[in-house]
């Protein structure tokens, strides 16, 4: 409580003085000429070291505003490309599962089953299985 009184008059009382030099762990004469340095310092150095440091950091901060406007956006493309490549795929597999699977019957089996579909009149409603059978719906 006693080191702003120092600081603003190099005329401190004696028993303020006493107990700086016990806190500070200086004398009063080392005390005052501190005191006279600091007062006749010019600050323009100091003015201008912060200046150039506050320089610095607005440019350091719009560096990383910069690479991280770029990296969510990045971020968001990939996002977006995984969700259509995801659709599409679902899409797809929605689409194989609608058209029945050909590829596991020989095609000596599929001419067979050509002539069963010639044979049916038009508007009969034909299934066909998963196990490669083919029925009509309505006999």
């Amino acid at each position: 409580r006693y080191f702003p009184a120092a600081l603003a008059s190099t005329h401190v009382y004696d028993h303020t003085a006493g107990n700086m030099t016990l806190a500070l762990g200086i004398g009063q004469e080392e005390l005052e000429e501190l005191l006279w340095f600091f007062r006749r310092e010019d600050p323009s150095t100091w003015n201008y070291s912060v200046l150039a440091l506050s320089f610095v950091a607005l440019i350091l901060g719009l560096l990383l505003l910069a690479i991280n406007i770029v990296r969510n956006r990045k971020r968001k493309i990939h996002v977006y490309r995984e969700a259509v490549q995801t659709t599409q795929q679902a899409e797809l597999e929605a689409k194989q599962a609608l058209m029945p699977v050909q590829e596991e019957y020989s095609p000596a089996e599929l001419r067979k089953q050509e002539p069963v579909l010639q044979d049916q009149r038009s508007g009969e409603v034909v299934v066909h299985w998963k196990d490669g059978t083919v029925t009509s719906l309505y006999t």
